[in-house]
């Protein structure tokens, strides 16, 4: 069925950095495209056509204009280039949330199928090989995959986890589950490791220093449960941020509710739990960004003096992995769609998940997607 009424995706500045920018389309004409911007050299390539992205580099700090013409005429776009946090630039670390590999139709009523039948991967792994592809090429030397890697507790999905890192062997990874890698869909035992790399679920707190920051890595999954906790492990994580020398980076899976009442779907870290966690947090670890999943959308937020942020899945629209830039006085947050042509085709389709409504919940601003501590 087409739907006429839903319009692909504009061309769009999805993403900024220090000294970069992502633009994205739903669809652009076959042909030759030409990027200008400043008074630089124009970037030109040739399009094969439909949706796309590129990434402009070496792009000066301030407010930045762009036009991007094809066959079909021009397009521009205004946009501002972030400055560097204070410092030099220590190391990049990138994320990857909801991955639900092993998953088989899409939407509200699972009724939308895989538009690549003829390719060896399905969807879910196109989606997820292409997104740390990509943050291999932009130069994480850290990978965190934040929970909901298996689409369900089955062996089967398990193993494409496995097959997932393994295709990536020289990337130091960290891996820990989500609901979904808990869930009751099957009576088997979560894997201790996955993938012949043997990447162990990391099922409590798990620290690790980098150049300016300290990784911390929590399960908030509960048992056969949707919604998350950080009671069992509040305390470590505590101790973990307010012991570090350097700034932290907190990833989970669960997202921390800001409200009592439920605002949108799904239920995480109930805001009874969630509030005085992220007070406490803030006391004691001021310089903390925290970031987790589970929603499927991008968004972020102040609690006191600590950013929280939520980044989307890698395996529906609009298919993002984030990237954190380490500096000496700061962390600078990205978050890029994926690139290749055989995912963002497929993106670009899931957009049309509940009705439609999918494309405008998901994305969150650029603002949302790019920021800064």
């Amino acid at each position: 069925m087409k739907l006429t009424w839903l319009k692909p995706s504009p061309v769009q500045v999805w993403a900024v950095e220090p000294g970069a920018a992502q633009l994205t389309w739903g669809h652009l004409p076959r042909g030759q495209l030409t990027v200008q911007f400043s008074n630089r050299e124009p970037v030109e390539f040739v399009h094969d056509g439909g949706p796309g992205s590129v990434v402009l580099e070496n792009l000066p700090t301030g407010p930045l204009e762009i036009e991007v013409r094809s066959i079909e005429g021009s397009v521009r776009l205004v946009t501002e280039i972030p400055p560097e946090p204070p410092g030099k630039e220590l190391c990049r670390i990138a994320t990857v949330s909801d991955l639900h590999l092993g998953s088989g139709n899409w939407g509200a009523l699972r009724t939308i199928s895989d538009i690549d039948v003829d390719d060896d991967d399905h969807y879910d792994m196109r989606c997820a090989t292409s997104a740390i592809q990509d943050a291999v090429d932009w130069g994480a030397s850290l990978l965190v995959i934040k929970g909901d890697a298996a689409h369900h507790r089955r062996d089967g999905d398990y193993e494409l986890v496995g097959e997932l890192v393994d295709r990536f062997p020289k990337l130091p990874m960290i891996l820990v589950p989500g609901n979904h890698d808990v869930d009751d869909a099957w009576p088997i035992e979560l894997p201790d490791t996955v993938g012949r790399r043997g990447l162990p679920f990391e099922l409590g707190v798990r620290s690790h220093d980098m150049d300016g920051v300290r990784v911390i890595v929590g399960n908030s999954s509960i048992e056969s449960e949707n919604i998350g906790t950080v009671e069992p492990i509040r305390d470590q994580l505590l101790d973990a941020a307010g012991s570090s020398e350097t700034q932290n980076l907190l990833l989970l899976h669960h997202q921390f509710q800001e409200h009592k009442m439920l605002t949108y779907w799904p239920p995480g870290i109930p805001a009874s739990e969630a509030k005085p966690f992220l007070k406490d947090l803030g006391d004691t670890a001021p310089r903390t960004l925290v970031s987790s999943g589970h929603t499927h959308r991008n968004r972020a937020r102040r609690a006191g003096p600590v950013l929280v942020t939520e980044v989307g899945s890698t395996k529906d629209w609009p298919g993002s992995w984030a990237g954190y830039r380490i500096y000496e006085g700061g962390i600078y947050q990205t978050v890029r769609r994926i690139s290749a042509p055989n995912a963002i085709r497929w993106l670009e389709y899931s957009r049309r998940a509940v009705g439609g409504l999918w494309s405008a919940w998901t994305p969150g601003s650029l603002d949302d997607r790019c920021v800064a501590l």
